[in-house]
C-alpha cells in the first residue's frame, strides 16, 4: 500500500513484519525532530546556566573580596581607634592624678601657710589667694629678723637673760645671744635693712659693731666682729654676708653678740630665730608687745598696691 511502509524484525523465531501507514512515519519524524530539538535547547539552557552560574561566582568571589578587604580596613580603623582610646583613657587618667595631685598640693600648701582651704572657690581663685599671703608672709619674713645671724652654727655660749659677764664677773642682764664661732666665719644680715651704725664701738665694748635698722621699727646688732663688710648708709639684703665673727670689744674668746630690739626695746632673739614659714604664726604668741596684728596689715595693704599696680600693668 502506498501510505504504508513495512519494518521487519528478525530473530531466531523468525521474521515478524510491522507495517505503519505514512502518517504514522511523518509523526515519527516530527517526534525525533522535536526530541532533537529538545535536547538542544537543554543543552544550550544547560550551557548558559553553566555561564550564569560562573559569572555568579565570580561576583560572589569578587563580593567577598571586597567585603574581606573593608573588614580588615575596619579592623585596622577600630585597632587604631582602641589604641587612641588607650592614650586618651592614659591621658585622662595622668591628667586627672595631676589634678588631684595639685589639689593635694595646694591643700598642703594652704595649711602650711595658715589659709584654710575653701573647695568651693575655683582653684584659679585658691591659688591667688596662696600666692598673696605667701607673699605677704614672705615680705615679713624678709623685712623683719628671722633666723640666724651666722653662716655656720656652731652652737650658743650664753643666751637672752641674766648671767654673770665672763670678762667682768658681775651678775648683768644679757640682751642679745652670743654665738659660738671662729675668727673669719661670715655673719649674716637676718633681714633686709640700712646699715644705721658700722665701726668700732669702744663705750659699748662691742668692738667692731654693726646696727641695722629694719622696717616697721625693727633693729638688729652684731657685736665683736672681725671686719665689718659694709658701710654706715649702705642697704642690705637678708642672708648678705655683712662682717667676719672675731674677739674684738670686752670677749673672752670668738663669737658674734646678736641682739634684736623693737622701738628701742631689746628682745629675745630666739623667737625670732626659730621663726620660719612653717611655724609663721607662733612668733605671735611668744612676742608680746608688738603689734603684729598692725604689721601685718601694713604689710598686707603694701602687697595689694603692688598687685594691683601688676594687673593695671598686665591690662595695658
Amino acid at each position: 500500500m502506498k501510505d504504508q511502509f513495512t519494518i521487519t524484525i528478525s530473530d531466531v523465531h523468525g521474521s515478524r513484519n510491522f507495517s505503519f501507514n505514512q502518517l504514522v512515519r511523518k509523526f515519527a519524524l516530527f517526534f525525533i525532530l522535536f526530541i532533537v530539538l529538545l535536547l538542544a535547547g537543554g543543552a544550550t539552557v544547560i550551557w548558559w546556566l553553566n555561564q550564569e552560574t560562573v559569572n555568579i561566582e565570580q561576583r560572589r568571589i569578587h563580593a567577598q573580596d571586597k567585603y574581606l578587604s573593608m573588614l580588615d580596613k575596619s579592623k585596622q580603623d577600630y585597632a587604631l581607634l582602641e589604641s587612641e582610646k588607650h592614650r586618651l583613657q592614659n591621658s585622662l587618667d595622668n591628667k586627672s592624678k595631676q589634678v588631684q595631685f595639685l589639689d593635694q598640693t595646694l591643700q598642703g600648701l594652704e595649711d602650711l601657710i595658715g589659709v584654710k582651704p575653701d573647695e568651693e572657690l575655683p582653684v584659679q581663685d585658691r591659688v591667688k589667694i596662696v600666692q598673696l599671703t605667701t607673699l605677704e608672709k614672705k615680705v615679713m619674713l624678709q623685712d623683719i629678723p628671722n633666723g640666724r645671724p651666722v653662716g655656720k652654727f656652731q652652737g650658743v655660749s650664753s643666751s637672752y637673760g641674766w648671767r654673770i659677764h665672763p670678762v667682768t664677773g658681775k651678775r648683768e642682764f644679757h640682751r642679745g645671744i652670743d654665738y659660738r664661732g671662729k675668727i673669719g666665719d661670715p655673719v649674716i644680715a637676718t633681714a633686709n635693712g640700712m646699715v644705721e651704725y658700722a665701726g668700732f664701738h669702744k663705750k659699748s665694748g662691742y668692738g667692731n659693731l654693726i646696727i641695722l635698722d629694719h622696717k616697721d621699727g625693727f633693729r638688729t646688732l652684731y657685736g665683736h666682729m672681725s671686719k665689718l663688710l659694709v658701710k654706715t648708709g649702705e642697704y642690705v639684703y637678708k642672708g648678705e654676708r655683712i662682717g667676719k665673727i672675731g674677739s674684738t670689744g670686752l670677749s673672752s674668746g670668738p663669737h658674734l653678740h646678736y641682739e634684736v630690739s623693737f622701738v628701742q626695746r631689746k628682745l629675745n632673739p630666739a623667737s625670732f630665730v626659730d621663726w620660719r614659714l612653717q611655724n609663721y604664726d607662733l612668733i605671735f604668741k611668744r612676742v608680746k608687745g608688738v603689734p603684729w596684728g598692725s604689721l601685718s596689715q601694713a604689710v598686707q595693704k603694701r602687697v595689694q598696691e603692688v598687685e594691683k599696680q601688676l594687673s593695671l600693668r598686665d591690662v595695658k
